[in-house]
């Protein structure tokens, strides 16, 4: 008996440590205490919340490991972007989540942890041959394990009570969503009715220059009639000094002391590869033992591509600068490829990046930069220090800031809650400090005519391109209707007839927008050849070919289940849509290009 309790246990804290691997790199982003973080090194502010680079980068790292084995060779640099996104989003999705489950005081129970585990043995249990008889899972044999209090499920429930408890604030919010009977059965016709055109299209680009001439008259109406497009909202314009923010001579010294600690530790015989996962900073090698795989000539930088081409098999390069930190190289192998000599090496890369006393001192001189502005004028002071004075063209709230790393926010609040001449405190990047000063604020308007009137020789040119195709559709409408055959007429037009296969109001037709899907179902054997249909791609007329009829008793059968398979869907729009708000409404700041520049 003790035994198999002994077996058994085992088996669940098994099960529990793959669980925990599964949520461990959560665990380590929300490492969050009262003390306050520090600026560098952070890549980004929820709500209050700083992400440590370190845990993010533990994060961002597990996950494209497990995308990387979806790949023979490396990860295309799309995909890599994809998942520093994605891992971003995590973060804030599950900080965002945690703060609603805080702020609603949604609770679980232990005895409905305990009926969720009895209803639905997670995939773990259910493999665990422990809990197997004859090679298949043992549905009673679970369920009196489950009822053993010397067994340690209790730390099974602290994995899967999360996730309950996330599952009961998507069904208080996604619960509030309904489905009429209408509803479920527009669904069904939607996904099972089908229909089957022929078409023609006349693309604007069929319309000769000759025909577009624009005349200032035009260009006019226009503007008169689409102000709407030429309206702008207050404006600002910035200008400001930098205070770059880069390694000192004593950070360089500090880390190349380290480089040479390192270099100390494998020539007494520690293992390259061992060390390079444990110290090196490079994130795309670390992992690896600092494998860079093969490479010629020409692919690395000068310095290091001098260095390690001149070693000898098996042998370690002394610390080499680079323009991203110092360097150990490891020379595995050589070879010729194609007249092309290769080599195959391992790296530890340590970054000399700026200590928070450089930082500290950096920000010193921009704060006194900025008093001193106030006092005595931004110019003057920028031209008796010598430093170069950026402008800004006027932008909108929420608008790119030309100069400045995107939509900065803190420029933005400066800029939109305060008057013109103000001079802004230091405002910190993770590449530098920044000094505003508000040149001019400018008030809601509309752009004149003089101003957009290069950009009004297009528009008008579109607008006419476009009418002058959906003219030529009219005409080929009007005669498709009275030889009653749109093949015929297309002849005449020198255009042609496609044909669709079948397809629902769901199906994703490439040609097709939505407006054109709509009118394709509207036709009937009676009125078979559609109106004229603009798009901002051209025109289309159709015919229709064939068209399916409803079938009521089936649609009968399935109400219930569609009904059910509906609700689920759009209870998960709802709980969507709310996130989205949520978000939106949140204070999230993001540095990941600072840290993961593709």
């Amino acid at each position: 008996m003790m035994k198999a309790m002994r077996s058994m246990t085992k088996s669940i804290m098994w099960i529990v440590i793959v669980a925990f691997v599964g949520t461990i790199v959560f665990a380590w982003g929300m490492q969050f205490s009262g003390k306050k973080s520090q600026k560098y090194g952070v890549v980004g502010i929820i709500n209050g919340k700083e992400i440590n680079l370190t845990n993010f980068q533990k994060a961002y790292q597990g996950n494209l490991n497990k995308v990387s084995q979806d790949y023979q060779d490396q990860v295309p640099e799309e995909m890599v972007k994809k998942v520093r996104d994605n891992t971003w989003e995590n973060f804030v999705f599950e900080i965002l989540m945690a703060e609603e489950i805080d702020k609603r005081g949604i609770k679980l129970t232990s005895r409905e942890v305990y009926e969720y585990l009895k209803r639905f043995p997670p995939e773990e249990i259910r493999q665990a041959e422990v809990f197997q008889t004859d090679g298949k899972f043992d549905y009673n044999k679970y369920v009196k394990a489950l009822a053993d209090p010397r067994i340690p499920w209790g730390q099974l429930e602290a994995i899967v009570r999360p996730q309950l408890i996330m599952a009961k604030l998507q069904e208080l919010i996604g619960g509030v969503s309904r489905v009429s009977e209408e509803e479920v059965k527009k669904y069904w016709i939607d996904q099972n009715q089908k229909v089957k055109v022929g078409y023609t299209f006349v693309s604007p680009d069929e319309i000769p220059p000759q025909a577009l001439t624009v005349t200032s008259d035009e260009m006019r109406e226009f503007y008169d009639k689409n102000l709407d497009i030429f309206k702008l909202k207050e404006r600002a314009k910035l200008e400001y000094v930098i205070f770059g923010i880069k390694p000192s001579s004593a950070d360089e010294e500090k880390v190349k002391a380290e480089i040479l600690e390192i270099k100390e530790l494998l020539d007494e015989g520690e293992d390259f590869a061992s060390i390079a996962e444990e110290y090196s900073q490079d994130e795309g090698s670390a992992s690896k033992g600092g494998d860079l795989g093969w490479f010629g000539k020409g692919d690395m930088v000068e310095p290091f591509e001098n260095v390690a081409f001149s070693l000898e098999k098996g042998e370690i390069s002394n610390p080499v600068k680079t323009q991203f930190g110092w360097h150990l190289i490891k020379l595995y192998d050589r070879k010729n490829e194609n007249g092309e000599e290769r080599i195959k090496a391992s790296h530890i890369l340590l970054k000399v990046n700026p200590s928070e006393e450089t930082r500290a001192s950096i920000k010193s001189e921009a704060e006194y930069f900025s008093e001193s502005a106030r006092k005595k004028g931004f110019s003057q002071v920028a031209q008796e220090e010598s430093l170069d004075v950026s402008q800004t063209s006027s932008f909108q709230m929420g608008d790119f800031i030309s100069g400045l790393i995107g939509a900065n926010k803190q420029a933005q609040e400066f800029a939109f809650n305060n008057k013109a001449g103000q001079i802004s405190e230091p405002v910190e990047t993770n590449r530098a400090f920044y000094v505003f000063h508000l040149l001019e604020k400018l008030p809601p308007g509309t752009q004149s005519y003089e101003e957009v009137k290069e950009v009004l020789v297009k528009d008008v040119r579109d607008e006419k391109r476009n009418q002058l195709a959906f003219q030529i559709a009219q005409e080929i409408q009007k005669e498709a209707l009275l030889q009653n055959d749109l093949k015929k007429t297309t002849q005449k037009y020198k255009h042609e007839v496609k044909l669709t296969g079948e397809f629902s109001r769901n199906s994703f037709i490439p040609q097709f927008t939505p407006e054109v899907i709509g009118a394709a179902f509207a036709l009937t054997p009676e009125h078979k050849i559609s109106p004229p249909i603009k798009t901002e791609k051209g025109a289309y007329v159709l015919e229709l070919i064939s068209k399916s009829d409803i079938d009521e008793n089936t649609f009968a059968a399935v109400e219930d289940s569609l009904k059910t398979e509906i609700s689920k869907q759009r209870k998960i729009e709802t709980f969507q849509l709310w996130y989205a708000q949520l978000k939106e409404k949140a204070d999230i700041k993001s540095y990941l290009d600072e840290y993961y520049p593709y």
